[in-house]
């Protein structure tokens, strides 16, 4: 089996890997606003992500679904917040003889509505870009500080829904990060995509769990 080319130094990235394989191809199943892509050469320092290797590379687009993606925590919490205003009212119903459960009712709900509402709109604006990040041997997304995996010790690696546009590859860390990266969103900052598939390659060939289909849709070599 051919060895997989040399791990880029941490800091610079270089030597880059070589090209890697299309799969889906650029911007696939991507909305075409909010499309961007950017490369820090040379690297610039971050202090977002627990690692402290830079950034090298990041793409960027709009969510297919971004109020869907956006909206689910905030109307968990205002359920809670609702169950928590009906068991005031209960006790207080309960408590009262003469007391005005259907103004407070209603007053609870104009509040839980319009909290739950704002809510929704602080992390529509917050979510709506989908962001994907990576270092010489490491990748992120945008959702948390602690969202991104070392790409040359996965234990897993997984396509979801390919090879159509909302084909998404799935990698999971040595640390118990799951990430799922739009495979498009990948491509389309081919520099990116070398990164990372440097990583997959050598995951693949150190033992990583890949599935046969997976391994033939990326073209991962079998574990040593």
């Amino acid at each position: 089996m051919t060895a997989p080319p040399p791990r880029p130094d941490r800091s610079s990235g270089e030597p880059r890997p070589p090209r890697a394989p299309s799969v889906v191809g650029a911007w696939a199943g991507q909305r075409s606003r909010g499309r961007r892509t950017t490369s820090r050469n040379p690297a610039q320092a971050q202090t977002w992500f627990s690692l402290a290797e830079p950034i090298l590379e990041q793409a960027q687009a709009r969510r297919r679904h971004p109020l869907r993606f956006a909206a689910g925590y905030p109307l968990l919490c205002g359920l809670g917040l609702a169950v928590l205003a009906g068991l005031f009212l209960l006790v207080n119903a309960l408590r009262e003889e003469n007391y005005d459960l259907g103004g407070d009712a209603a007053a609870f709900a104009v509040i839980i509505v319009a909290i739950t509402g704002g809510f929704v709109g602080v992390r529509y604006l917050q979510q709506r870009n989908q962001l994907v990040y990576a270092g010489a041997a490491w990748a992120g997304d945008g959702d948390g500080r602690d969202q991104c995996v070392t790409t040359y010790d996965l234990a897993r690696i997984a396509a979801k829904d390919a090879p159509g546009p909302a084909a998404a590859l799935l990698i999971t860390g040595a640390n118990g990060v799951t990430l799922q990266l739009p495979l498009g969103l990948l491509e389309a900052n081919p520099a990116l995509w070398d990164l990372l598939y440097n990583g997959l390659r050598h995951s693949a060939a150190a033992g990583a769990q890949v599935d046969p289909a997976t391994r033939d849709l990326l073209k991962l070599p079998a574990p040593d």
